[in-house]
């Protein structure tokens, strides 16, 4: 035991679907009204329109979902999958390749840059974010029950803890909300920089 200085766990996200089927209802709804598309009065997401799918992963998941479910547009055929009886999307090979880079991408803006008061949206990130860890890498499928599916689409989350940095990482968190993360995790998103200094 002495020689192991690392530690990594395989975590639930129960907070993600819940934030992205609230996302996409939003959007979906502003998105028909364009006389509030660029309302600067609340960024938060429930006035400022959005499409927070890229436009490769638009184009994707509208091919794959024709024979499975329709909608007024890309984020409302998501919403229909996404909440389909027995997660019908998850036995079509075509929808899970469409599915997975959206899904993905957006888990990792989910864990790495929603926040609240400043820290990790997600319950089990900001426990494991105070303790020092930080976020290595998510796993597509990694949990298939319905619990796992209702919860986070079946992905999971590998938090890992390097003993010689767990006080940084928990100080630095703790202070400024910082959230370390691997680099194969940070190519998901897009930097904060110009959102946080932005006063529009």
């Amino acid at each position: 035991m002495t020689n192991i200085s690392t530690f990594a766990t395989l975590s639930p996200i129960p907070g993600y679907m819940q934030w992205l089927l609230s996302k996409l209802a939003s959007q979906s709804k502003l998105s028909e009204g364009e006389d509030i598309q660029h309302s600067p009065a609340d960024t938060s997401g429930s006035t400022f329109w959005e499409n927070i799918l890229e436009p490769e992963e638009e184009r994707a998941l509208m091919d794959a979902s024709v024979e499975f479910t329709s909608g007024k547009n890309s984020m409302e055929v998501l919403f229909n999958l996404l909440t389909s009886p027995n997660h019908e999307w998850t036995s079509s090979d075509k929808l899970l390749s469409a599915l997975k880079p959206p899904l993905m991408r957006l888990c990792a803006r989910y864990l790495l840059q929603e926040k609240k008061r400043g820290k990790a949206l997600d319950s089990v990130a900001n426990f494991h974010l105070q303790n020092g860890a930080m976020v290595e890498r998510i796993n597509w499928m990694a949990d298939r029950s319905e619990k796992g599916l209702y919860q986070s689409g079946g992905i999971m989350v590998n938090y890992v803890y390097r003993l010689g940095k767990i006080e940084d990482y928990a100080r630095s968190y703790f202070s400024a909300g910082h959230i370390h993360t691997s680099s194969d995790l940070s190519r998901y998103v897009k930097p904060l920089e110009e959102p946080q200094v932005t006063t529009l």
